[in-house]
């Protein structure tokens, strides 16, 4: 009888290992597991004085003429984030990744006095396929011109065609989703010729796309093939970026074990403020915070890259679980004394990346321009 109870036991534990491998594999979770169990056994850098956090909030920008979706943005995002502010005085800052390919210039120019009140800033997305380098070039120079009108992704310096960071729409950065999601295996060697200094589309949770490491930054060099950004070094303090090296700006990727939404299982957290608006949520908030994504060497600078699809999803995303969201943050994760909070954009953050990497240290506030200016000042 205990023998058989025994057997019994021992095949289900079998059986219930040989499920949660295949729900692994199924979702794509072993990409990334590995990774990230390493991750959580490494010890943590002892941080002496308060630890910076810097928040960025980036939007898989796609209005695409919807007169609801930019009415949310234009008036109701400016009374949300007026009345929040961060340790250095600044509004929540919103990073619009704009769809490219679903381009309204009236948009454009409604949304402009977003940048000039301090509310945001302006990158590129891009929903494209069947691509070759020559068409994929052409697109991006054609799309420039109009997003200068605007002042949005201007050059800064001589020789520059422009300057964008990116977000990649399907997550299919540098062919990875293949020629129906892109089709240019040296993406990412073209978008660093063509002014770009980052790409901020992951974590890319269930996806092939998604990188084989976590809750990091660091840099790839494209290698002429697909997903050239599976192979890279980590952002280090003492080590200068080399010319051909593409910034990948990843945000919180987890097991949320404080998280039982789905019931059965834990949450996986991936930062996505969805059409379940928990953005507001304590448990998920803290879970972001504990990834501690910074710079190796530099511990003290954390970074917190959450994302959405701001337009379509603009009922969640500009209401009450954002203003909570911001509210916690300050709250809790701006006492002075063991963190301060800081709002920045995609640009600023790729600055204050740069300058830690320099060696620089103190408020990173001081470091939110240190080598790509504000979009106004170029």
């Amino acid at each position: 009888m205990v023998d058989g109870l025994i057997s019994i036991m021992i095949v289900g534990l079998l059986l219930g290992s040989l499920g949660v491998m295949l729900y692994l594999e199924k979702k794509r979770v072993s990409i990334w597991i590995r990774h990230y169990l390493k991750r959580l056994l490494k010890n943590s850098s002892k941080v002496n004085g308060p630890i910076d956090i810097m928040l960025l909030f980036v939007d898989h920008f796609e209005l695409n003429g919807h007169a609801d979706r930019l009415h949310a943005w234009d008036k109701r995002y400016p009374e949300l984030a007026s009345r929040h502010k961060d340790s250095d005085g600044e509004y929540p800052k919103h990073t619009f990744f704009y769809a490219m390919d679903l381009m309204h210039e009236h948009e454009l120019k409604s949304l402009e006095h977003l940048v000039e009140e301090g509310f945001g800033e302006f990158e590129l997305h891009w929903h494209h396929s069947h691509d070759t380098p020559e068409s994929f070039v052409e697109q991006i120079r054609d799309a420039m011109k109009i997003f200068h009108r605007y002042g949005f992704m201007k050059p800064y310096k001589k020789g520059q065609e422009a300057c964008f960071s990116f977000i990649h729409g399907n997550w299919s950065l540098d062919n990875s989703g293949g020629i129906e999601c892109c089709g240019v295996d040296n993406e990412i060697e073209l978008l660093i010729q063509e002014g770009c200094y980052g790409d901020f589309t992951f974590p890319a949770l269930f996806s092939d796309a998604q990188p084989p490491t976590t809750n990091n930054i660091y840099y790839c060099i494209d290698d002429g093939k697909p997903k050239s950004y599976e192979k890279g070094r980590e952002s280090v303090v003492g080590v200068t970026p080399k010319s051909e090296e593409f910034m990948i700006f990843q945000g919180p990727l987890t097991i949320n074990w404080t998280d039982w939404r789905h019931k059965w299982h834990p949450t996986i957290e991936d930062g996505d403020i969805n059409h379940i608006p928990t953005q507001g949520d304590p448990k998920r908030i803290d879970a972001w915070v504990r990834q501690a994504i910074h710079v190796e060497g530099k511990p003290e600078w954390q970074f917190v890259k959450i994302f959405c699809h701001g337009a379509q999803d603009h009922q969640s995303v500009v209401g009450p679980a954002t203003d909570k969201m911001f509210s916690y943050f300050e709250s809790k994760y701006n006492d002075g004394k063991k963190y301060r909070l800081h709002y920045v954009t995609a640009r600023e953050a790729y600055n204050i990346v740069r300058a830690a990497e320099d060696g620089k240290s103190g408020n990173p506030n001081g470091y939110r321009d240190y080598k790509i200016p504000h979009p106004l000042k170029r």
